[in-house]
């Protein structure tokens, strides 16, 4: 197991929130905002997007399966479905359609994206869930 730490962190500008990992940084904001950055639910998207196109790299790699460019189109409806009694905002659908240029066969990348899907953990995590807690809060 790999714990993962990042800290997001609201600016003084408009709905602007600055996220940090490892000394990287993202900038998120809303489009009815100072618009300077995707915003969380197209940075989900972009993040299941960024897997997939890294597991099809390592898988292939590992394979020696013929991959020369991968990308995804992703998409996905945000509206209000009911969960356990509650009626929660959340994608209530994702589609996604992966591109690739491979001179492998449709049967062998029909099983390539089916191994990509299983080994992708932001996919595993969106499809499969994963438990949610607040450990405590920090008043400063």
């Amino acid at each position: 197991m790999s714990t993962y730490k990042v800290r997001a962190t609201k600016t003084t500008t408009g709905m602007q929130v600055a996220a940090g990992a490892r000394g990287f940084e993202i900038t998120f904001d809303e489009p009815n905002s100072t618009n300077t950055g995707m915003n969380p639910v197209e940075i989900l998207l972009a993040s299941f997007g960024a897997c997939q196109s890294i597991t099809a790299t390592e898988l292939a790699r590992k394979r020696h399966f013929d991959l020369r460019a991968f990308w995804v189109d992703v998409e996905g409806d945000l509206g209000k479905e009911e969960v356990d009694g509650q009626k929660l905002y959340k994608f209530t659908e994702i589609r996604y359609e992966p591109h690739l240029r491979s001179d492998e066969s449709d049967e062998n990348i029909k099983q390539f994206l089916a191994d990509v899907a299983k080994s992708c953990p932001v996919e595993n995590t969106l499809m499969h869930g994963a438990k949610f807690k607040q450990i405590g809060f920090v008043k400063e």
